[in-house]
């Protein structure tokens, strides 16, 4: 798997997006003919993030999300790189009578969630951000500068799956800044990354070889394939940031976490606005 994934990240970025769907294109037609594609999931070729049950996995974040930062019905939540709505569908049997915001640099998901999601739920709104990502398209908005389309104080909660974990370092410290500024005075953040702590050896089905101060690095070619990040480092920019670190639980992608005592595969973060 770690060769077909050297390989894949190796493509420009549209055809990896046109890889997946090439790849999948016999399981899509098949669910297509036989009507075994759930009417809220996308077509498998679609799915840029992840491999995993879209349905199945949408239901469980949404789990963690009630689990580790208490998401409630009338909670005002903000979904920082919503992808295709995996979460997003998910949330709609949770947020009754609050509101979901999500935005993502990936047109087609968007278009997909405004389609599909957004035009059952009005109270779920997507945008377009064409910010850059070497590892899903080309565009010169940089993440570094980038400044979330909301106003301060805006939401009780946000979360971001497998986002850092595809960003640079200073893409997170302004992520980390924005998230602090739109959420309000009690607000709590959940976030996944890939973590390390040099004081210990450890180990995970994750390789990063590319060493760095602080962080390391799956593919030096691709900068947002995937990285890991010290805690200390995590633990500075969080503080930077204006939000504390209250809550660490290890994902199973470790050597030393099983998957039953994991709630997903990378680490889960939880942050609260100082």
């Amino acid at each position: 798997m770690s060769l077909l994934r050297s390989y894949y990240y190796k493509l420009p970025p549209g055809l990896r997006l046109l890889g997946r769907k090439i790849y999948f294109f016999p399981i899509d037609l098949y669910e297509g003919i036989t009507g075994k594609r759930s009417k809220n999931a996308p077509k498998k070729g679609d799915i840029y993030v992840g491999s995993s049950d879209f349905i199945a996995h949408g239901i469980r974040q949404a789990k963690v999300l009630q689990k580790y930062i208490d998401l409630k019905s009338t909670d005002h939540v903000l979904d920082v790189g919503c992808g295709i709505g995996r979460t997003a569908v998910s949330l709609t049997d949770v947020l009754k009578n609050g509101t979901y915001d999500g935005f993502d640099a990936v047109e087609k998901g968007i278009a997909w969630c405004n389609k599909h999601i957004h035009a059952r739920h009005p109270h779920f709104r997507f945008k377009f951000t064409p910010i850059h990502n070497d590892l899903y398209n080309s565009f010169s908005m940089k993440a570094e500068n980038f400044t979330f389309p909301y106003e301060d104080s805006s939401f009780d909660k946000a979360f971001l799956f497998s986002v850092f974990t595809h960003m640079q370092i200073g893409e997170i410290r302004r992520y980390l800044n924005e998230i602090c500024r739109v959420l309000n005075s009690e607000g709590l953040c959940l976030a996944t990354f890939f973590l390390y702590d040099d004081s210990k050896n450890e180990g995970g089905s994750m390789h990063f070889p590319h060493i760095y101060d602080g962080y390391k690095l799956m593919d030096d070619k691709v900068t947002a394939a995937n990285i890991a990040v010290s805690i200390p480092l995590l633990q500075e920019m969080a503080t930077d940031a204006g939000l504390q670190v209250q809550k660490i639980k290890g994902g199973y992608w470790r050597n030393d976490v099983s998957k039953e005592d994991a709630d997903e595969f990378q680490d889960i973060v939880v942050l609260k606005k100082i």
